[in-house]
């Protein structure tokens, strides 16, 4: 008589509701300790499962980092592709769409911290891609003359997106030039004003 063995995680009933639920845990948890601060079994415990689950899903903590980055580009893919990144009011629509997304913020400045010239970018070519999109539709605002020709498209959608993005990853600083939180329904109202007369002066 032969005993049967197993080296995997016990079978569950319900696999893609078991990965939604680690991923919506590492979201958190990579957001608020970083990539490196994060903790496998903390991920699981938060899920409810085991932490043998994790590793069968995604087979190491960095696995599971890029399948959390890649659900989150998903997520936003729809609402990137339909923004207006030209007209007058898209940086004030940029600052809705980043201030509904804390944990985004939050991805990008510890893979900042603890990844930057360490390794290549994660999702690298995805997010090129969406990039590029948005530096292609200046280009083309330009040649229609809505925007200025004279600036380099480059340098016209890193600072229009540096503009936005600042006040929100650097909480701390926006506290000391405004004395408001950068997620107040004030800060956000009076910065919304802004970016929209801010955004309507390049605009022709």
């Amino acid at each position: 008589m032969s005993t049967r063995t197993t080296t995997g995680p016990t079978r569950v009933r319900d696999p893609e509701g078991t990965r939604r639920k680690i991923l919506a845990a590492a979201l958190q948890e990579f957001s608020a300790k970083g990539i490196d601060g994060a903790r496998v079994d903390a991920i699981a415990a938060r899920a409810g499962v085991n932490k043998q689950l994790l590793y069968y899903y995604f087979e190491s903590k960095a696995g599971l980092f890029r399948a959390v980055l890649r659900e989150r580009l998903a997520e936003r893919a729809p609402e990137a592709a339909a923004a207006d990144r030209t007209g007058p009011s898209r940086l004030a629509d940029l600052q809705d769409r980043l201030a509904a997304a804390p944990d985004w913020i939050r991805l990008l400045m510890w893979e900042a911290l603890e990844h930057s010239g360490r390794s290549a970018v994660e999702q690298a070519a995805i997010r090129r891609g969406t990039l590029q999109q948005w530096i292609e539709a200046v280009e083309a605002a330009q040649a229609d003359g809505a925007l200025p020709a004279d600036l380099d498209a480059r340098q016209f959608v890193l600072s229009e997106l540096g503009a936005v993005l600042f006040p929100l990853a650097f909480p701390q600083l926006t506290r000391l030039v405004t004395g408001r939180s950068p997620t107040s329904p004030e800060f956000l109202a009076e910065r919304r004003a802004f970016l929209e007369e801010f955004g309507t002066l390049l605009t022709r």
